[in-house]
């Protein structure tokens, strides 16, 4: 198309060409081609959960249903109607551990992805150094990039290869030593399921006050919490409120990812910013789903631990199985419901273990690459999965990542 003119910057820096050998010269190439990329059969979908085996819970529907018959506003403010966003501020201040004030330091977004992404327009500037764990939610680093910053990885460390990978303190500390910095990163981790112990998240408190530095902090899994992990709030820490930016919401544990809500809790100064950037976007959080916030981690708590629950034992079956096979190493999740298993041993890249996957065994995975230079030799599967039909998927899986 002749008329089209070239691309922007920005939309360039999106495609991360610097990190090379991808089809079309770009990660989103990679993607778009895995996506057309044919199945013999109905793919099965792993890169998220299963929502009809794992519905939301009735409430969502039933306060969406209200609201639409004429209770709640069509039109609220950019922020959110003022009504829900007193009952979730009660309620995150109780799960957080630090008072929530619903007028100056939360904002609905539709979706923590709709917040990340004004978190960040307000908090970077071109060339604003961004510290970002390695590996990590795969659209942490192409949101700095679109934004002109300057990213600045921080590795995960795998300590043994059966265990949840640990963020490197010393290297966290070292990139910490040339002025202000902005840290972005998810917990539990997304995608390798990792929970830092809350020394960790108390050295990246003392290191941000000491530095001034400011935190993005995705904790969307931090329902998400499997038996003898513990999770520190980073928000709750001392001294955090006024350099902590918290991104929360029901997407994931409770399965209402398609009802599009999310929160931010932050300082007023990032909250009113982060206001403006809706205002010339999404404008609000979808009116009537906000409404289905109001339960949220008040009412939903038995709902949650048995899924949560649910979710630990296709966990340990998921892991059991993988470990068997020869040349996959995996470690269990601490939090999430996604597994990160290393296949570096098959010598094929990313994209070529995610396309067979696809070809031959009818699966659709995240591959490595996706969330970082240290997810190289890994996929990304979700675990969340219908029972019945999971022990076929780990077998076909099981005959394209053993190494003959």
């Amino acid at each position: 198309m002749s008329w089209l003119p070239p691309p922007p910057e920005r939309i360039r820096r999106l495609w991360l060409p610097e990190a090379g050998g991808f089809p079309g010269g770009n990660v989103r190439e990679a993607e778009r081609a895995l996506e057309r990329t044919l199945s013999p059969q109905t793919p099965l979908d792993l890169t998220c959960a299963d929502t009809h085996r794992f519905p939301p819970p009735e409430s969502a529907l039933e306060d969406f249903a209200t609201a639409a018959r004429g209770s709640g506003a069509t039109y609220t403010p950019y922020r959110g109607d003022a009504g829900v966003r007193a009952d979730v501020a009660a309620n995150l201040s109780g799960f957080l551990g630090v008072g929530v004030d619903p007028e100056t330091n939360l904002l609905l977004a539709p979706g923590t992805q709709a917040a990340l992404f004004a978190a960040l327009s307000v908090l970077v500037d071109r060339d604003t150094r961004v510290l970002v764990a390695d590996p990590d939610y795969m659209t942490n680093l192409r949101t700095v990039r679109y934004l002109g910053a300057t990213p600045v990885p921080i590795p995960l460390r795998w300590p043994a290869p059966d265990a949840t990978p640990v963020l490197d303190l010393e290297a966290l500390e070292r990139a910490t030593r040339n002025g202000p910095y902005v840290l972005l990163l998810s917990h539990p981790n997304n995608p390798t399921g990792a929970v830092y112990k809350p020394e960790v998240i108390e050295a990246i408190a003392r290191l941000a006050i000491e530095r001034d530095g400011f935190v993005v902090i995705d904790e969307l899994y931090a329902r998400l919490v499997y038996a003898g992990a513990e999770l520190r709030h980073l928000v709750a820490v001392e001294g955090m409120k006024e350099r902590c930016l918290t991104l929360a919401g029901p997407s994931k544990t409770e399965s209402m990812s398609g009802y599009r809500v999310g929160v931010a809790v932050g300082p007023r100064e990032v909250v009113d910013r982060m206001e403006d950037v809706l205002s010339v976007s999404a404008l609000r959080c979808p009116a009537y789903a906000q409404h289905t916030l109001r339960r949220w981690l008040r009412d939903d708590r038995e709902f949650v631990e048995r899924r949560v629950a649910c979710y630990q034992r296709i966990r340990d079956r998921t892991v059991e199985f993988l470990r068997r096979v020869d040349g996959v190493r995996v470690a269990a999740a601490l939090g999430t419901a996604y597994l990160f298993p290393d296949v570096s041993a098959l010598g094929l890249p990313d994209q070529e273990v995610a396309m067979r996957l696809k070809e031959k065994a009818g699966l659709v995975v995240n591959p490595g690459y996706q969330f970082g230079a240290g997810g190289a030799g890994h996929f990304r599967l979700c675990f969340a999965q219908d029972e019945t039909a999971w022990g076929q998927a780990l077998d076909r899986m099981a005959e394209v990542v053993t190494v003959h």
